[in-house]
């Protein structure tokens, strides 16, 4: 494989990684707990389960962002009806305009990063990159 394959697939994470950081200083947010706003904000799935599973953080990671998001009323944690051992993340009103400064950041990103590209292009792109994720999770076999 192309070591200019690596080299890019690095300077994409970096360039992502630095619009991520800026929202997290934006907003006085660790990684953690923006990340966990950014989770509940576009996946259905809505407990601290959910999110290690997702994130790869670690349960007491979850469990103490989720704390701080709480103080800090971004969220709240709401037993389920059907079995109290089960508690549910909803985001407040709070969180709001961190989904939005997330996502106009996410958008002059993609401007940055895909000038130029044509539909067919971008399309092409989304299509292997979804391949190489299935890969990843071990579902494109």
């Amino acid at each position: 494989m192309s070591e200019k394959f690596w080299d890019d697939l690095n300077q994409f994470k970096n360039r992502y990684q630095q619009m991520f950081d800026d929202v997290c200083q934006s907003f006085a947010l660790n990684p953690a707990e923006a990340n966990i706003i950014l989770y509940l904000a576009k996946n259905k799935k809505d407990t601290a389960t959910d999110i290690v599973k997702y994130t790869g953080y670690s349960k007491s990671n979850v469990s103490t962002a989720v704390r701080k998001l709480e103080l800090g009323d971004y969220l709240s944690a709401i037993c389920s009806s059907e079995n109290r051992r089960i508690v549910h993340l909803k985001l407040k009103e709070k969180a709001k305009p961190i989904i939005r400064y997330y996502q106009e950041q996410k958008k002059k990103l993609e401007e940055e990063l895909f000038c130029g590209f044509s539909k067919e292009e971008l399309e092409a792109l989304f299509l292997l990159s979804d391949k190489v994720s299935r890969n990843i999770i071990g579902e494109g076999k």
